[in-house]
């Protein structure tokens, strides 16, 4: 019995120590990983538009030449007679949908950089083509690379499925054709549930439930995953329920789209009430009023009334900026035709956007060539005050949202709708808030928009946070400092 236990020390000691040694060796493959990894970002990314310019050929040979550097690293731990070999399928896995994620979008990228149409040559698109496999494998669905390449190709995909005539007038056309295709690349049951799962998920969170129903429903009645359905479930009927206890009115209908301001109402009204007017971000692709929605019932607790408005956006309606310029410059009209049912104050209107939605709100002032043929031009568009965080000024000279100049014949309409080339003298006054960390729109286009705006003399506060990133309003480090200079700012006018 002692020699037993003995033994069993022995091994348990032995188990340990090789668990330990394959620890230890695994830890230091990721530690000469993240090496690579930083060598690789540190090359791949500031010269990212320089790359996707070059001919196919040459794309994919300095891609595949990273990837080996990669697979080296990998090579080297598997050599080990410790290493873990299930884990280093897993790691190269992830190696190879990694780089070919930047192959699948080479004809995008390519396009942009060189303003003509490409795709992939036959070799290589038969070369991703074998990845098709791997579509239909459970296990891959917890491969994060995975993942991000089959986003990656359902979205090249969608695309394509949303030349056809029946979206053009739908709703949430992005989400109908995504779950359109699912079937025909998903045949496993757990991988459909899974993709159909992600993309419900991901628009409700996204684009809001407006419109919905029908896919919901098909969804819940044939996913067999009750874990997913629950989660489906609870998420639709929650976000039902935040749209019962405000007023919904259609304030457009426009290319058989029925666009929606929310309105919050004070409880009590004493006279006329100052109103604030939120416009969602999201790159102009996506945004939802519902995020708006808890900040709208503080306002109405604080006696104003608060408004989220709906606009077209490119993912839902298949739209451009030009028509949710239209919208927003619609909405504040809206509220001017109507203030005397909802006790609003005219000469208090103030316009709040994050991000794109930053840019609507400087285009409901100075976008005059873009207004809806069916507004009462009588009315003004321009709200009163201005608020924007991390907005977008200059859309013909960032080259961030290149998507938007691609379609025009003539580069330079998109000028009409870029707030940094419509500056004039007597604009409403404005509070501008940029970090100098903003990955996604140039902290030099907000600091060139100030320079513009002071030489036209207009009444304007900027500031400038120091390493804040583009979304300032969930930034844990800057949301109280943003919150002071918005308050600051409307007390200044009387609004607080």
């Amino acid at each position: 019995m002692k020699r037993l236990t003995g033994l069993c020390l022995f091994l348990i000691s032995s188990l340990c120590i090789t668990a330990q040694t394959a620890d230890s060796l695994k830890q230091k493959y990721l530690a000469e990983l993240r090496t690579t990894g930083r060598t690789f970002t540190s090359w791949f990314y500031p010269n990212r538009d320089r790359l996707y310019a070059l001919p196919e050929n040459t794309f994919v040979f300095k891609i595949d030449s990273a990837r080996q550097r990669f697979n080296a690293v990998l090579e080297n731990y598997t050599r080990d007679k410790h290493a873990d070999h299930d884990y280093a399928r897993g790691q190269q896995k992830e190696i190879h949908y990694f780089f070919d994620k930047f192959i699948l979008d080479y004809p995008y990228f390519h396009e942009i950089q060189i303003n003509k149409k490409t795709s992939l040559s036959p070799a290589v698109q038969k070369r991703l083509n074998g990845n098709l496999t791997d579509f239909n494998k459970p296990e891959m669905l917890s491969n994060e690379d995975f993942r991000n390449y089959v986003d990656g190709f359902l979205h090249e995909k969608t695309n394509a499925e949303l030349k056809k005539a029946v979206y053009k007038t739908m709703d949430n056309q992005r989400l109908n054709s995504v779950l359109h295709l699912i079937p025909i690349y998903f045949t496993n049951p757990t991988c459909m549930s899974f993709w159909q799962y992600q993309y419900l998920y991901g628009h409700l969170d996204d684009w809001g439930v407006k419109n919905t129903d029908k896919a919901i429903q098909s969804f819940l009645a044939t996913c067999k995953d009750t874990s997913l359905t629950n989660k489906i479930r609870e998420m639709y009927l929650s976000a039902l329920k935040e749209r019962n206890d405000h007023l919904v009115k259609t304030y457009k209908t426009v290319a058989n789209f029925d666009l929606d301001i929310h309105l919050f109402l004070p409880d009590s009204v004493t006279g006329k009430r100052p109103v604030m007017v939120y416009f969602s971000g999201g790159s102009w692709t996506k945004g939802s009023p519902e995020w708006s929605f808890y900040s709208c019932r503080n306002y109405a607790k604080k006696g104003w009334v608060a408004v989220a408005v709906e606009y077209r956006l490119a993912d839902r309606h298949g739209t451009t900026p030009f028509e949710a310029v239209m919208d927003a410059r619609s909405a504040i009209r809206w509220l001017r035709m109507h203030a005397a049912e909802y006790n609003i104050d005219t000469n208090r209107i103030v316009a709040s956007g994050n991000s794109a939605g930053g840019h609507l709100v400087l285009a409901t002032a100075l976008a005059d060539k873009w207004n809806e043929r069916t507004d009462d031009l009588r009315y003004s568009p321009s709200p009163n005050l201005l608020l924007i965080n991390s907005g977008a000024y200059d859309l013909f000279g960032d080259g961030v949202e290149s998507w938007i100049t691609k379609p025009l014949k003539d580069k330079n309409t998109v000028k009409e709708i870029s707030p940094v080339h419509l500056i004039r003298k007597g604009l409403p006054p404005m509070l501008l808030l940029h970090g100098t960390a903003d990955q996604s729109v140039p902290y030099a286009s907000a600091v060139l928009f100030e320079s513009e705006m002071k030489k036209a003399g207009n009444d304007f506060e900027f500031y400038t946070l120091e390493g804040a990133p583009h979304e300032i309003w969930f930034d844990r480090r800057f949301t109280s400092t943003v919150s002071k200079y918005r308050e600051d700012f409307l007390r200044k006018y009387g609004y607080e």
